[in-house]
């Protein structure tokens, strides 16, 4: 190996904390996240997946989606936006009842998300989004983070509904 490459090596492996390998996969599973959250007052979510690979499986239209809810300060409502498409999506905002983050708490709950709390697996190269993503903040400081970029990791039932409660149905979306 020249000269020049071993220097071009040797920076992107400190730029990048890591050899670099092109459409390489990066997994780690963070052993200590709980898997259950004993708080059932959610602050803050957000949710990304794609339907794209469920065409035929899902009732939603196929899509990358983006939900957001925080709790506002007077602890009356939330506000929620959602984005249908990562690159210039159909943009909804609007203020919901507090109850919402409630009943995003519940299906949490519900459907087990939970348990995939600390799980993390990017596949670089990948062209576009086509898994699921979960942030959320609860009052108790509790936090739940799932990431996968390649295939959707959270229940079709979990996706759907989550989608409803964000008024996407309602919305002339479909």
């Amino acid at each position: 190996m020249n000269m020049i490459k071993k220097w071009r090596k040797k920076r992107r492996d400190r730029i990048y904390e890591g050899p670099c390998v092109d459409g390489g996969t990066r997994i780690s599973n963070d052993i200590d996240a709980p898997k259950e959250i004993i708080s059932g007052t959610l602050v803050k979510l957000s949710c990304r997946y794609s339907t794209l690979s469920l065409i035929d499986a899902c009732e939603i239209p196929a899509g990358d989606y983006k939900f957001t809810a925080i709790r506002e300060n007077d602890g009356a409502g939330c506000t929620a936006e959602c984005i249908r498409g990562s690159l210039g999506g159909k943009k909804i905002s609007r203020k919901l009842p507090i109850k919402v983050l409630d009943d995003i708490a519940a299906l949490i709950k519900k459907h087990g998300i939970e348990s995939l709390n600390g799980r993390y697996y990017k596949v670089s190269g990948l062209p576009d989004f086509y898994g699921a993503s979960i942030d959320a903040e609860y009052e108790s400081g509790e936090t739940l983070y799932c990431y996968n970029n390649q295939d959707p990791i959270i229940p079709i039932e979990f996706a759907i509904e989550l989608y409803r409660i964000f008024g996407m149905a309602d919305s002339g979306d479909e």
